[in-house]
């Protein structure tokens, strides 16, 4: 019951060859246009995942906490700052221009 499949037996080349041979102009024409509808598909994804809502089903979590500092930090950094004329005038010069480096 098994039988071997032989391409040979086929001839399917020469039908492959007189296509190729008809169409071989189009080539590009169509490795292009298929490579854009790839692109497409790709960016029409990207879109439908970007603007994707959460399903009523799905638990949303919320985690977002506030940084605490430690008040004896505070203090510390409060008293290095009095102590020191140094220490205060970078204290100044950074709340006057903060992004400065």
């Amino acid at each position: 019951m098994s039988k071997e499949l032989n391409l040979k037996s086929l001839n399917v080349l020469p039908q492959l060859k007189k296509y190729y041979l008809k169409y071989r102009r189009h080539l590009v024409f169509v490795v292009v246009l298929a490579i854009l509808l790839v692109y497409v598909l790709v960016v029409f994804k990207i879109n439908r995942l970007a603007n994707a809502e959460p399903s009523p089903d799905q638990e949303v979590l919320v985690t977002s906490s506030v940084p605490r500092i430690d008040a004896n930090a505070i203090k510390q950094i409060q008293s290095l700052e009095n102590n020191s004329p140094n220490v205060h005038s970078l204290f100044e010069q950074a709340r006057n221009n903060p992004f400065q480096e």
